[in-house]
C-alpha cells in the first residue's frame, strides 16, 4: 500500500518571542544564513541579482497561489506538469512591486531584463515565471532549499525561538 494514502502525522510549533528576543543574534543568524542559502542554490541554476530573486518568488508564488487554495491539489499537478492556464495567473508589474515593497520603475527594468534572459515570461496581463520543474536540476535544487530550510528550522528550534505548541484542548458542549 502506497504512504501516499496515510496522511503525515501533524506537527504544531509557535514561535517563542521571549526566546527570539533572548536568543536574536543566533536567530537572525539561522534565517540570513538561510536566506542565502536559498539565493546561492537558485543562482546556480538562473542567473539573478538579489533584487530579481525576490522579483522571480513573488512571481513564481502568485502566479500558482490559486492553485494552492484548494485543499486538494489534483494529483497530476503534484509533480512536474504544467498546471492548466486557468491556475496559472499572471501578475502585473504594480502587484509585484507591492509584494517586493520596491518602486513600480525599478521593477519594470528589473523585469524587461528578466523577460529577456528569458527567467520571466511577459503577457498581456502581467508576468509568469515558466514551469522549469521539469528542468533536470529542478529536484536537486528543492532538495537542497529543503535542507537548508531543516537546518535553519533546527537552529531556531535549539534557541526555543520555535517552541511545540500545546495542544488545543478538545470543545466540550455547553449545558
Amino acid at each position: 500500500m502506497s504512504g501516499r494514502t496515510d496522511p503525515p502525522p501533524a506537527y504544531r510549533y509557535a514561535v517563542s518571542a521571549e526566546a527570539t528576543e533572548r536568543e536574536l543574534r543566533q536567530c537572525a543568524f539561522a534565517l540570513l544564513n538561510h536566506y542565502l542559502a536559498m539565493h546561492q542554490i537558485i543562482v546556480e541554476h538562473v542567473q539573478l541579482q538579489p533584487v530579481e530573486l525576490l522579483i522571480l518568488i513573488a512571481t513564481t508564488t502568485g502566479n500558482v497561489q490559486r492553485a494552492l487554495h484548494p485543499a486538494e491539489l489534483p494529483q497530476e499537478f503534484r509533480g512536474i506538469t504544467s498546471l492548466p492556464p486557468g491556475l496559472v495567473v499572471p501578475m502585473s508589474r504594480r502587484a509585484i512591486a507591492r509584494v517586493v515593497g520596491m518602486p513600480t520603475e525599478t521593477v519594470r527594468r528589473h523585469v524587461q531584463s528578466m523577460v529577456e534572459r528569458g527567467i520571466l515570461v511577459s503577457t498581456p496581463k502581467g508576468v509568469l515565471a515558466p514551469n522549469r520543474l521539469a528542468e533536470r536540476w529542478a529536484a536537486a535544487a528543492v532538495l537542497r532549499l529543503i535542507d537548508s530550510h531543516v537546518a535553519c528550522t533546527e537552529k531556531l528550534i535549539a534557541a526555543q525561538a520555535i517552541v511545540p505548541q500545546a495542544k488545543r484542548p478538545a470543545r466540550s458542549a455547553r449545558g
